[in-house]
């Protein structure tokens, strides 16, 4: 009967202490983590100053807007930084985060591409249509594209066909992307971030707006690429970087 009755008491104290570790391990902290952009140009945000506002614990984003905070169900991140509007985040589970912070200013304006010419030039000669309609059939020509007789075949590439689509595809990805970083570096976007405008902005713009391939180079950054392009513009002589002939300068 003792036996019984003991065994009974330390299965009930075993209960007791895994109940109140499973309580302890859900409430624990864990490695919470996310990655941090700019909701106008979804460009990832480094040097965003995130707080746990429960344990006070303080970390930054990286390069590529991403942060690790030991942080619970239950707990608020605040995110906030010198040129973003400041967000918080009520953690109701621990996946994945992604924020996307407003600047504290103006945000992008909307660029209206209204129509996009292709300019290809003028044909010198047009082919001759064959007796069937063809364009497959032309007839001889001389060296100044008279006729001389006899007719030629004119072989159908289709591989050039798929060669040139693929160009034009090419072309056409590459346009949107530059309408994309035009509006990135807009006056209106850039005078958000540098204390210049007018002309010196202009010029600025002119010299530094990057690339399609450094825009999407996996380590771009805009915050980092404005300030290191604006130390090396502040090295050019004020006279010269506020001048409207600043790109005859330049050459």
């Amino acid at each position: 009967m003792y036996k019984n009755a003991y065994a009974l008491i330390i299965k009930s104290l075993l209960v007791v202490m895994l109940t109140g570790c499973f309580c302890k391990t859900s409430y624990a902290q864990v490695n919470f983590g996310g990655q941090i952009f700019e909701n106008n140009t979804k460009i990832p945000l480094s040097g965003i100053n995130i707080e746990n506002l429960n344990t006070h614990l303080k970390q930054i984003s990286a390069s590529d807007g991403s942060f690790a905070i030991s942080a619970k169900i239950g707990d608020l991140l605040s995110f906030s930084s010198p040129y973003y509007q400041p967000d918080t985040v009520y953690i109701i589970n621990l996946n994945y985060l992604k924020i996307y912070l407003n600047l504290k200013t103006k945000t992008l304006k909307e660029v209206q591409v209204t129509s996009a010419e292709l300019k290809t030039g003028s044909l010198k000669i047009t082919p001759t249509k064959g007796p069937f309609n063809s364009e497959t059939v032309l007839y001889q020509t001389d060296a100044a594209g008279r006729p001389i007789g006899g007719v030629k075949i004119m072989i159908h590439d289709w591989n050039k066909d798929e060669n040139k689509r693929i160009m034009e595809q090419q072309f056409l990805r590459g346009e949107e992307e530059k309408v994309q970083i035009s509006k990135v570096f807009s006056p209106e976007n850039i005078q958000n971030y540098l204390p210049i405008s007018n002309q010196e902005l202009r010029n600025f713009i002119t010299l530094y707006i990057p690339s399609i391939k450094t825009y999407n180079s996996k380590g771009f950054n805009l915050l980092d690429y404005l300030t290191s392009s604006y130390k090396e513009f502040l090295k050019i002589p004020a006279e010269q970087r506020q001048s409207e002939d600043f790109l005859k300068i330049n050459k």
